[in-house]
């Protein structure tokens, strides 16, 4: 069991009480109690739980949810909801919280066990996935060929320096676009080259750029590349998307090719 840090927001008094005798039972320490969401953002600013119980249907300016979305952001902690409100509305608006479990009241103390721990451990694993997808993205940011990548459907999610220096395109012109409508490639003839997006989906497989191949910019220049389109898979092994890899070649390599 883990000495958790807890910090109780609720208005009742008599519930606070209650809390901290069952949490202390469970081997959690008590690391604040708080009335209202505000008093206990102001709060967390000293001392910074491993875990918020917070209660939906808080007295003053803002409710639970309000409060626990403005900690998330503030300290990213996460947020087990005390609720006697089963309705669809409030649930919606909770589950919208990043991080959040939900224990509807009256609950048992294997209620809190369980909700407090999963928030818990799925906030450290989401941390550490955080991480390693920020250091990911610093690396694709520091590599020289351009990478961009797509979702299942096709529409750019990502592209790196390299990628915006040598498409010139910008990124609030690219993201969220389709890869087909973002960039264009041609032979030495002229001709459009067939989205190579559509064969590595329907093939499953990394799929080179024709040779003698052009990337054809928004202004209408071409530049002579060389590259790579390869699928994602997600975890049941389906398609979610494909990673493009590009290189302008240098004139001499151009010759070469010729």
């Amino acid at each position: 069991m883990t000495n958790l840090q807890i910090s109780i927001v609720e208005d009742d008094a008599i519930l606070c009480d209650l809390l901290t005798i069952r949490l202390t039972k469970l081997g959690y320490s008590i690391n604040g109690m708080y009335a209202s969401g505000e008093d206990a953002i102001s709060g967390f600013k000293a001392r910074v739980p491993d875990v918020v119980l917070m209660d939906i249907s808080l007295s003053g300016e803002m409710d639970g949810i309000e409060a626990a979305n403005i900690i998330q952001d503030s300290y990213d902690i996460p947020v087990v909801y005390l609720t006697a409100s089963t309705d669809s509305k409030t649930f919606e608006r909770a589950m919208n919280t990043r991080e959040c479990e939900y224990v509807i009241k009256p609950f048992t103390d294997n209620d809190l066990f369980i909700a407090i721990e999963l928030a818990f451990h799925k906030h450290a694993l989401n941390r550490k996935l955080r991480s390693r997808e920020r250091c990911l993205l610093r690396l694709i940011g520091d590599f020289g060929d351009s990478v961009i990548t797509t979702d299942a459907k096709g529409a750019v999610v990502m592209m790196n320096p390299a990628a915006l220096a040598l498409t010139r395109c910008s990124e609030a012109g690219c993201l969220n676009h389709p890869l087909g409508k973002v960039l264009r490639f041609t032979d030495d003839k002229g001709r459009s080259v067939e989205d190579p997006v559509l064969r590595v989906k329907n093939e499953m497989d990394t799929l080179d750029l024709p040779e003698s191949v052009s990337l054809v910019r928004e202004d209408g220049s071409r530049v002579p590349v060389r590259g790579s389109v390869s699928p994602v898979r997600d975890d049941q092994g389906n398609f979610a998307g494909v990673v493009l890899t590009l290189a302008p070649l240098t004139r001499e390599k151009v010759l070469r090719s010729l």
